[in-house]
């Protein structure tokens, strides 16, 4: 297993311990060798976030299971600060498979990646109100500062709840953040509302414990915030068979942390450095999929419903201009073929 960086201080910070802690076995620090099964072995650059227990949580399962050699996979791990710039890199030919979290479902339904396993779930995103502000409801937002990232799952929140409401974004005053600026200015009482999503909604309610909640994704069941592993456009034509075998080594440790959630903590957190409640804080704010429910849902339709709503999400919030099939960028037939391939 190989290691290659978004940055160079990445490439010290978290490739070392990741080729220290999750790979084991190979002939050079950072590569992987072994038998496969016979298979021929295949190349693969795979990216993750670092700080998010479904990218390192489930990178780090799979290097404590050696499920690389297992599938035959000469794989090159590269770590990311968020989704969109694994999308920029599989633009730049530079990556082939990376995971996402829901806010950037946008970018493979605009044609610029594929997904093929919607991972889990998310009940992080949050409308938190300053208890100095006097909001009680998403009513009381009109004239409020609200502080929101551009793009992503806080401003997504943020619309589903003023839409509820019967209010627009003309109806507050919007306030782009960085995502960390955030929980600056709310702290510091420069914002009256944050639109945010965990981890950094958990550190805003741990600073602020009288942080009024006036949304989260639980009050909007019919939209499911779905975190997901992407192909790029090329490798979902050209590498089919390198994709099908990451999916048999996603599938393998999704259902294992799935199983054993306080040991994906515990890897996740020697492989990133992350504090381990920070990482189970993200846990206890998501449902996984097993493989099987997986499964069940994309041959019921219930995965391209979800999508279809997101979508329909997007339209609303400018970040897409026109609705593409959801068939187009949701392959879930490379997902079935490497679940077979594991009985």
């Amino acid at each position: 297993m190989k290691f290659r960086n978004a940055t160079a201080a990445l490439v010290a910070a978290v490739g070392l311990v990741l080729a220290v802690s999750g790979c084991g076995g190979g002939d050079t620090p950072g590569t992987t060798s072994g038998t496969d099964g016979g298979r021929e072995r295949v190349k693969l650059n795979v990216g993750y976030i670092d700080t998010s227990i479904n990218g390192v949580g489930l990178i780090s399962v799979a290097n404590d299971l050696k499920l690389w050699d297992k599938a035959g996979i000469d794989v090159t791990l590269t770590p990311f600060t968020n989704g969109p710039t694994q999308i920029q890199a599989m633009a730049a030919g530079s990556l082939d498979v990376g995971y996402i979290g829901g806010g950037a479902t946008w970018m493979p339904a605009s044609g610029q990646a594929v997904i093929i396993a919607p991972s889990e779930a998310t009940f992080g995103d949050f409308l938190l109100a300053s208890p100095d502000s006097g909001a009680k409801t998403v009513q009381d937002l009109k004239g409020k500062r609200v502080g929101v990232p551009d793009g992503g799952s806080g401003e997504m929140i943020l619309n589903l709840a003023l839409t509820k409401a019967g209010l627009t974004v003309d109806d507050i005053t919007r306030v782009p953040l960085d995502p960390p600026a955030v929980v600056s200015s709310f702290v510091s009482g420069q914002i009256d509302v944050a639109a945010i999503f965990s981890p950094l909604s958990d550190q805003i309610r741990e600073k602020v414990p009288g942080a009024v909640v006036l949304a989260n994704n639980r009050d909007f069941p019919e939209t499911t915030f779905l975190g997901a592993w992407v192909a790029s456009p090329g490798a979902a034509t050209g590498k089919q068979e390198e994709v099908r075998r990451f999916l048999e080594v996603y599938i393998q440790a999704n259902d294992y942390r799935k199983a054993n959630p306080a040991k994906a903590v515990e890897l996740a957190a020697a492989a990133s450095g992350a504090p381990a409640n920070q990482l189970q804080g993200q846990v206890d704010n998501l449902q996984w999929y097993t493989s099987d429910e997986m499964l069940a849902d994309n041959g019921s339709g219930k995965t391209r419903e979800r999508y279809a709503a997101l979508q329909k999400l997007f339209l609303q919030l400018g970040r897409l201009t026109s609705e593409a099939p959801v068939e187009q960028w949701v392959n879930v037939d490379m997902f079935a073929a490497a679940k077979a391939s594991l009985k």
